[in-house]
């Protein structure tokens, strides 16, 4: 009869406690990795990264820099000035607000760097974040863009460069 009862229980298991472990999910809408995406006709803006920022402040910022991209990009087009590209921000926000600590990845060449410069980057260093009082280490985003034709999948023929006989 103990023979009975020992054969029927249960082997031990292994138990695992409850996992509390925090894992970052992409949020709805966002895309190819990236924090968040906003499009425009001549410009795309991504964060790819933010840390100490909350979702609403952060696709704001993506927003607006979209808008003033893509009426930049609009502007230097009808000049035949814009130049196809690409660029990355990663900026530490300082506890007032300030974006500081700039780090610019650029596509080469003097086309590309005057139009980053004057549609992307100045526009990023007048922009005002929350602040906080929290240090500035924790703090920060990255946000990379492209505009033009080609740069964001629509080809823009260059105004240097005819376009082939069709």
């Amino acid at each position: 009869m103990c023979l009975l009862l020992l054969s029927s229980c249960a082997p031990p298991r292994d138990v695992v406690p409850e996992s509390h472990d925090v894992q970052r999910t992409p949020s709805a809408g966002a895309e190819g990795g990236y924090e968040y995406v906003a499009r425009r006709p001549l410009a795309v803006v991504a964060i790819a990264e933010s840390r100490g920022l909350d979702h609403e402040v952060v696709t704001g910022i993506a927003d607006r820099l979209a808008n003033s991209l893509d009426v930049c990009a609009t502007q230097l087009a009808s000049e035949g000035r814009l130049v196809p590209a690409a660029a990355r921000i990663a900026a530490h926000i300082d506890r007032a607000g300030t974006p500081t600590g700039l780090a610019l990845t650029l596509t080469p060449g003097p086309g590309p760097t005057a139009n980053a410069l004057v549609c992307f980057v100045s526009p990023f260093k007048l922009l005002h974040f929350p602040a906080a009082d929290v240090d500035p280490q924790s703090r920060g985003l990255a946000v990379e863009a492209a505009w033009g034709g080609s740069a964001i999948g629509v080809p823009t023929p260059s105004p240097t460069v005819p376009e082939p006989p069709r």
